[in-house]
């Protein structure tokens, strides 16, 4: 049985280049822990008559990456007879190529699929390896109809820069490219349910707004502790291995890495994002060029997302963080008293996880969860049939205006059928209700949208909450529509 959970997309388009009467050249990049070697491994090692596999070396020298490779190709082509030395990646590449032509030609039928995993960190500086693999490639694997070539890295800028947005070189020659993600929340409990473990949706989406959707990370909670209980051990104790995940993370993804920890601690200083122009000024920098680069890089790495607000030009664009994991490491791991993490302190989470502070946290967390996941939310509103943009508003009143409050629209589907639905977001353990001052804020809000958007489609307004929506007098001629965190992600 396939140990596969989720990745349909991934999946078959993998099977596409494999069943392909043409020779195939996939790039697939995600960040570091997503499951690209994984999804690679489990996918092809059943289907392919022939599996060769290359991992490149951390901060190796290029005598080093030649010494592994020239091991890999006596292991797998020549059952661990030495072969000759291989000077270059163009002597190497040219080897592979041989063998595999040779291959091709004792077994016609059957399929190889070479797979070169972390090729930026076989790229050292002077080895010349995307040239070796752009001429090898080209005039000879190309021509072998059976093959599948796999390259893949977690270096996000290194992939973009190279692969996938390169003027040349194998950018031309790629066939296909594959952005692995994190898992869905839905794709989180199937993972849990695989592994047999009895986690509830209250327990699966708490462990999601610390954890995210990174299979690494979800591999080690334990069946046997709460939600709460596995995000002290993984995050607040000593031997935790998220507490310092974080330091890691930025390094093995992009070079400079710290201009990109900076952008995401000052997008994650601000819960409504920020744009382009107001980043730039919080940065105090004097040109954007590289900006546009950065924050590509990372929107493709998955870090943070880019919202257009409702009846705004896309110069309003906004850039808000919506990685669970760096949201909780910078409001809870970072700030924790360095004491937690010399010592056994069993008790410092699960004080945390009652105070107010948490509940706030987890609003705005709950939150980005619904908002990444909004095409669900469509689909228990039952609006999925009907063409709709989804988006968040957001009106800031005129410096030392009397007349005119600001007012915030958590997430927003324009529909084609006349009609806009306001989405209010609200985390609570226990089912939510409208009190009188909240039915009054909810009316004031909505007025402030009709008035500054100006719309005239029909306004429907949407309750989303965790553990259900108990209407009263207050609601029942305010609220439309409810749903809760059992319709969105059943």
């Amino acid at each position: 049985m396939s140990k596969l959970i989720g990745r349909a997309n991934e999946q078959a388009a993998l099977a596409a280049a494999l069943d392909s009467p043409e020779a195939e050249l996939v790039a697939i990049y995600g960040r570091r822990r997503v499951g690209k070697t994984f999804l690679v491994r489990e996918f092809f090692k059943p289907r392919a008559d022939l599996f060769f596999e290359f991992t490149g070396q951390k901060d190796a020298s290029l005598s080093q990456q030649l010494f592994n490779f020239k091991d890999r190709l006596e292991q797998t082509f020549y059952q661990g007879t030495p072969i000759p030395r291989l000077a270059s990646w163009n002597e190497a590449f040219r080897t592979l190529a041989q063998v595999v032509k040779v291959k091709t030609e004792q077994a016609p039928d059957n399929n190889i699929v070479i797979f070169l995993d972390e090729l930026p960190w076989m790229a050292t500086p002077r080895s010349r390896l995307l040239q070796a693999l752009d001429y090898t490639w080209n005039t000879e694997l190309s021509q072998l109809s059976q093959v599948t070539l796999i390259v893949c890295g977690s270096a996000a800028s290194w992939m973009i820069d190279n692969l996938i947005q390169a003027k040349g070189g194998l950018h031309n020659r790629i066939t296909r490219q594959i952005r692995l993600m994190p898992f869905t929340l839905t794709e989180t409990r199937a993972y849990f349910k695989h592994r047999k473990m009895k986690f509830g949706l209250k327990s699966v989406i708490e462990l999601y707004m610390a954890l995210g959707g990174i299979p690494h990370y979800l591999r080690q909670v334990e069946s046997s502790k709460s939600a709460s209980q596995n995000i002290s051990s993984l995050c607040f104790s000593p031997q935790g291995s998220l507490t310092t995940e974080f330091e890691r993370l930025y390094d093995s993804l992009f070079g400079e890495s710290e201009i990109y920890d900076k952008i995401t601690r000052i997008l994650a200083n601000t819960q409504q994002g920020l744009t382009r122009d107001e980043l730039i000024e919080q940065l105090g920098v004097h040109s954007g060029g590289s900006i546009n680069r950065r924050l590509k890089e990372l929107q493709e790495a998955g870090f943070i997302t880019r919202m257009t607000p409702y009846n705004k030009s896309t110069k309003h664009t906004v850039f808000r963080v919506i990685d669970p994991y760096t949201l909780f490491y910078l409001r809870w791991i970072e700030k924790a008293p360095k004491g937690v993490f010399t010592r056994t302190n069993p008790n410092y989470w699960t004080n945390k996880y009652q105070t107010a502070g948490y509940k706030s946290w987890a609003g705005y967390a709950f939150e980005n969860l619904c908002l990444t996941h909004s095409h669900l939310v469509a689909k228990a509103l039952g609006i999925d049939n009907v063409l709709a943009q989804a988006g968040n508003w957001n009106y800031r009143s005129p410096l030392h205006s009397k007349t005119q409050e600001g007012a915030q629209i958590d997430l927003l589907f324009d529909r084609t059928d006349n009609t806009i639905t306001l989405c209010e977001i609200k985390y609570h353990v226990s089912p939510f209700s409208v009190n009188k001052s909240y039915a009054k804020e909810l009316k004031r809000k909505i007025e402030v949208f009709e008035h500054i958007t100006r719309t005239k489609k029909d306004i429907r307004v949407v309750m989303i909450t965790l553990n259900g929506f108990k209407e009263n007098t207050w609601s029942i001629d305010l609220v439309d529509q409810s749903i809760d965190a059992d319709s969105i992600f059943s």
